[in-house]
């Protein structure tokens, strides 16, 4: 699809551009609000501002405009992503004491020999890797692996009593 497809089919997409932008800030101002109430020195006056604000919040998350994640979530969601190509953004924090995920370990559930000596396998959590190399020593259904982020986007998976061999995320 070109670009001008693509831009065409974004914007039929959207419903009303303005919309789509107050909706992109009303998680933030809803925030931003909350914090301004924290300066308020007069009681009654800071409570009414709390009250607003939080009710701001609920309604916020009710239109899915917020997302409230705990660490645990966020560790769930960067696991199963680990492996795929992604923009960088900041999703899951992104700041210079962002914990990254640096390897996975898992436990193979189904797998299967592809042609050229090639293995696709599956993992406990659902997520399907593939060899880019040829392999001597077949993953078991029951093998844990481990796959750790390599240099330049690639991974390597390795399994006690075979050698490593290069991987990519399939799904």
């Amino acid at each position: 699809m070109n670009m001008l497809a693509a831009m065409a089919l974004l914007t039929l997409a959207a419903p009303n551009g303005a919309q789509a932008v107050e909706a992109d800030r009303a998680g933030p101002l809803a925030i931003d609000r909350l914090a301004t109430c924290r300066g308020i020195t007069a009681n009654d006056a800071r409570l009414a501002c709390f009250d607003e604000a939080a009710k701001a919040i609920t309604e916020a998350r009710t239109r899915q405009d917020i997302v409230v994640l705990d660490r645990a979530e966020i560790r769930k969601a960067k696991r199963s992503l680990f492996g795929f190509s992604l923009p960088s953004i900041k999703l899951f924090g992104g700041g210079k004491d962002d914990e990254q995920l640096k390897q996975l370990v898992g436990t193979v559930g189904a797998y299967r020999t592809l042609s050229g000596g090639l293995i696709r396998f599956e993992l406990d959590d659902g997520g399907v890797w593939e060899t880019v190399e040829q392999v001597m020593l077949p993953l078991r259904q029951g093998d844990v692996v481990t796959i750790k982020a390599g240099s330049l986007g690639s991974y390597i998976a390795t399994a006690p009593g075979r050698r490593a061999v290069r991987v990519r995320r399939a799904r």
